[in-house]
């Protein structure tokens, strides 16, 4: 009689981390809090541990799929951001914020993001982002990240949660985050490669 050992490795799409250094160690659960049941949290999505409370926030962010001018109150953003009506948004931390009016799916193209006030201009790339306060200059992370999702995760209660805090990251296959949630990532590396 013999063991007969298989190894299966499973792999699910593209991914997104060229190197993973290290994760926050221990099990960590999604604080469900804002977020809407069945969506799906994309991997690399900026995240706030929380070693404490053994809980995980993310930052809800959208990226614009097509160039607004100045005076613009609705916004084309890759469908299916965790964006909610009554979230606030910006785009930069220090600039203008206001809260979400309506989102209209469109498909597969976009979704139609539309605030009370002009959040200004936008170029194809550019990237939105919840913001705790609202006005022409009150624009602040809802959360200061700490680590990026491991991997997708549908939104569910009691969700077990990975966070990266160390490693190497496709830039282009993650969500847009704003510089500020990059600057605080000081050992998360985004390259430019393909």
């Amino acid at each position: 009689m013999s063991l007969q050992i298989t190894k299966e490795v499973v792999s699910e799409g593209v991914p997104i981390f060229q190197k993973v250094l290290e994760t926050a160690r221990g099990g960590f659960t999604l604080d469900n809090t804002g977020l809407t049941a069945g969506k799906t949290i994309p991997g690399g999505t900026p995240a706030l541990y929380d070693e404490g409370t053994r809980m995980v926030k993310v930052l809800k962010t959208a990226e614009i799929v097509e160039v607004a001018g100045g005076s613009a109150t609705t916004y084309k953003v890759k469908p299916g951001s965790l964006l909610s009506v009554g979230d606030y948004i910006g785009k930069a931390v220090g600039g203008a914020a206001y809260a979400i009016t309506a989102i209209a799916p469109s498909g597969t193209d976009y979704d139609a993001v539309t605030v009370g006030t002009t959040l200004g201009a936008m170029a194809v790339g550019d990237g939105l982002f919840q913001s705790s306060a609202t006005g022409g200059t009150a624009a602040a992370m809802s959360i200061t990240p700490n680590g990026l999702t491991y991997e997708d995760y549908d939104v569910e209660v009691d969700k077990d949660i990975s966070v990266v805090i160390r490693g190497t990251v496709y830039a282009r296959r993650v969500p847009a985050a704003p510089a500020e949630a990059k600057a605080a990532l000081p050992l998360i590396i985004y390259s430019q490669s393909r």
